[in-house]
């Protein structure tokens, strides 16, 4: 697992388009790791606010799923 930093969240905008009927909400995720190496994670919101994952927070990321660390 990969140790980062959240740097910023940022809900995705869906513009005057709806979501897909059981599509999740989901947060643009911008994460740094130590070398100031930055990405950028789609992930759903309800998962981010479930663990309590806010900027500033460090997580860890196994290529699939985030975890407040």
């Amino acid at each position: 697992m990969e140790r980062y930093r959240v740097v910023r969240l940022e809900e995705q905008m869906y513009g005057c388009e709806e979501l897909p009927e059981g599509a999740e909400v989901c947060c643009d995720v911008t994460v740094e790791a130590a070398d100031g190496t930055r990405k950028t994670l789609s992930y759903p919101d309800a998962e981010l606010t479930r663990q309590g994952i806010d900027e500033g927070d460090t997580v860890l990321w196994d290529g699939t799923a985030l975890r407040k660390a």
